[in-house]
């Protein structure tokens, strides 16, 4: 992960590929993505039995915060 001061400063960073702006989330928008139960939870001891029951609450800020950006769309199998 970088951390970048803004998108402007990203974009001029040497390593920066066109067509992935969209990748590109404020620190407090990962910070909610992180807050759901999946990751806030991981530690309890029960994080593979319940991955399943918490993936649409994850799912569901991951589309709220990134505007359903396709970026950031789950692989499909």
């Amino acid at each position: 992960m970088n951390l970048f001061r803004s998108k402007e400063h990203a974009r001029n960073w040497s390593e920066f590929e066109a067509g992935t702006e969209d990748g590109i989330i404020p620190l407090q928008d990962g910070a909610e993505i992180m807050s759901t139960p999946r990751h806030s939870q991981r530690l309890g001891g029960r994080a593979v039995s319940t991955a399943a029951e918490h993936a649409p609450a994850f799912f569901a800020k991951l589309r709220e915060v990134t505007n359903n950006s396709p970026f950031w769309a789950p692989p499909t199998a």
